[in-house]
């Protein structure tokens, strides 16, 4: 099969199986059970401010347990604006620390930045799957 071929299959089958890998596609999966027991414990005992969080991923290792959300988004000018949560705990921890903080989604530029406590926007530091991230949060519904 010659290169030119190659590559026009290859492209059906990207656009057809619409593959994260092809297309870029991010969503979050289903909120996993132990995610969302300690959301829901985290949210009774006012750790957590109570809103509904939508579930983004979770990171667990050995050493450490976290999982992101999102809440309340809205559009502006240059993208959405968001609620984040980090809900982690480290080896060793019995607690749970919860860290909240507001972010935004440039949606031109495919980046995410957060807002520090005197109103600046910083530059997020973002993974390899930050633009397909950045696609959907801009993608999102939003209430009024």
């Amino acid at each position: 099969m010659n290169a030119r071929v190659h590559l026009g299959v290859i492209a059906v089958v990207c656009t057809l199986a619409a593959g994260p890998v092809c297309a870029e596609t991010w969503e979050p999966e289903p909120e996993p059970p132990f995610w969302s027991q300690t959301r829901k414990d985290l949210l009774q005992s006012g750790t957590l401010t109570a809103q509904p969080w939508q579930f983004l991923e979770a990171l667990e290792s050995s050493r450490v347990k976290a999982g992101e959300y999102l809440s309340g988004p809205s559009k502006t000018p240059v993208g959405m604006e968001f609620d984040a949560a980090l809900l982690i705990r480290r080896q060793g921890d019995e607690s749970w620390q919860v860290r909240e903080l507001r972010m935004r989604a440039l949606c031109n530029q495919l980046k995410l930045q957060r807002r520090t406590p005197d109103g600046q926007w910083l530059d997020y530091v973002g993974r390899d799957d930050t633009p397909a991230k950045v696609r959907w949060i801009c993608a999102l519904p939003t209430s009024g």
